[in-house]
């Protein structure tokens, strides 16, 4: 059974969709507080006149606010980025301000998490991708390649997109202050279904698009960098809002490039308000409801897909027993995953197939009624 407070913010922030959404790994439902504001702000917009920098800046800062909520940092040190890659490239700005070494990957990493890296071979780095051992993260190889000298960064994911695997971020954070390797992190598939405290995971970057889990627009997402990494990255893109100054629309101050001492000064000029309004909304959305009531109304849409899958000898889920490994994802191997998904979509239920493995990725919109419904179709799908 969900929780109440699961419950309550399903009743409260979705009606009836026309389509079983079970595809939230690819992007997520906004809530309808999410809409109103977003409906509102173009309204407003569409008025004429002016909403006020104040206004808009105020928006700005909720969703930093709410960004640092999410990974226990202070708002101050969030940068809002509209896409994980972009945060990545904070991560490679911080790799590339030191002496050449090695940057460690998982085999089966997305790629907005490797092609950053392989850019650094040009300047005498070395990428290298450590294989995966039986279809997952090897962290333990991973563990020990932090440990190594002239490794100089570990990039991760925290939940993996194909798999759904959760890597043991402790362990591997742990592994670099050992060693003194960097440690970067894509959070996209985590954030939104469970908990991260990013500073005592030993994390020196993090990255997210806020498109996801976070059930937030297109074009919205954050990155975090500790204060004691500020001074070493060189922003990525020099942005008139990002220097002392800049918010006061004049060049009567000059041209001085005195970048700003928070995150704002790592910020791609001119945001898309409206987007980080609405992942400020639905964020708040997420926390209200509690990121471990979140997590265990997923596992419970997990076990009826799970008990489905055990009495199938042709189909198997992919990766751990283990709860704690696992994100908001559960992916299966079956005869015919594409078959399978156009199956799913011809009865409105919409999956995905990554790497040749059906994915479903509920959220916190869907009942474990919708769920018997899914597997009642996946059930069908696999006799044919």
């Amino acid at each position: 059974m969900p929780s109440d407070s699961v419950a309550a913010f399903r009743a409260a922030e979705y009606g009836e969709h026309p389509v079983l959404h079970l595809d939230s790994a690819s992007y997520g439902l906004f809530p309808r507080r999410t809409v109103a504001a977003l409906h509102d702000l173009a309204e407003r917009r569409n008025r004429g006149g002016s909403i006020g920098d104040v206004d808009l800046d105020r928006c700005l800062d909720r969703a930093r606010r709410a960004a640092a909520s999410l990974v226990a940092v202070d708002p101050s040190e969030i940068s809002l980025v509209p896409n994980t890659t972009y945060g990545i490239h904070l991560g490679v700005g911080l790799v590339a301000a030191g002496p050449p070494g090695v940057i460690v990957v998982s085999e089966g990493e997305f790629p907005a998490n490797v092609l950053p890296w392989m850019a650094l071979e040009s300047r005498g780095f070395e990428v290298r991708i450590v294989p995966l051992r039986d279809g997952l993260p090897d962290e333990e190889a991973l563990r020990r390649a932090a440990l190594e000298s002239g490794v100089r960064a570990l990039a991760v994911s925290a939940v993996q997109f194909n798999s759904g695997y959760r890597v043991e971020l402790g362990a591997l954070g742990e592994a670099c202050r050992r060693g003194g390797t960097l440690f970067v992190v894509d959070a996209i598939q985590a954030l939104g279904t469970l908990r991260l405290d990013a500073e005592a995971l030993g994390i020196d970057v993090l990255a997210t698009g806020a498109q996801k889990w976070l059930l937030s627009p297109w074009g919205s997402g954050f990155a975090w960098v500790p204060a004691r990494h500020r001074e070493r990255i060189v922003p990525p893109v020099v942005s008139w809002l990002a220097v002392e100054g800049g918010s006061a629309f004049s060049a009567a101050a000059g041209y001085a490039l005195d970048y700003l001492g928070d995150g704002r000064r790592f910020e791609p000029a001119t945001l898309g308000t409206q987007d980080y309004l609405g992942m400020a909304l639905s964020i708040e959305g997420l926390m209200e409801v509690g990121l471990d009531s979140v997590r265990d109304h997923l596992r419970g849409l997990h076990a009826v897909v799970q008990e489905w899958a055990a009495g199938r000898d042709e189909v198997r889920v992919i990766g751990v027993a283990d709860p704690e490994r696992r994100g908001g994802i559960l992916s299966l191997a079956l005869p015919d995953p594409e078959g399978a998904r156009l199956a799913l979509e011809a009865r409105d239920i919409a999956v995905a197939v990554r790497d040749g493995l059906l994915r479903i990725s509920p959220h916190v919109h869907v009942t474990e009624e919708e769920m018997v419904r899914t597997v009642e179709a996946l059930d069908d799908a696999v006799r044919r």
